[in-house]
């Protein structure tokens, strides 16, 4: 009981972009997350924090549930474009 207790409420996190984007796209961001345990808004703030401080909104892009460096108890990564300002 104690190990299952210790797995809920993992946050959404950052990883790694999806192997097929070129790693000069800045603009895309990915997050792990369990599909049990957060909500879109829950995950998008992630992204838009991992975006940085221009950014001004999030796109979901892509969601990859195979091979996609993210841990067992956050399976699922989401890809997201950042739209940045231009200042």
């Amino acid at each position: 009981m104690l190990m299952l207790a210790a797995c809920m409420d993992n946050p959404p996190t950052k990883t790694t972009i999806p192997f097929s984007v070129p790693f000069d796209r800045e603009d895309i961001v990915s997050v792990c997350y369990d599909t049990d345990d957060h909500s879109r808004s829950e995950i998008e703030s992630v992204a838009f924090d991992v975006c940085g401080k221009r950014a001004i909104s999030v796109t979901p892009w892509r969601v990859d549930t195979y091979l996609n460096d993210c841990p067992v108890f956050k399976k699922t990564r989401a890809s997201f474009v950042c739209t940045l300002s231009d200042d």
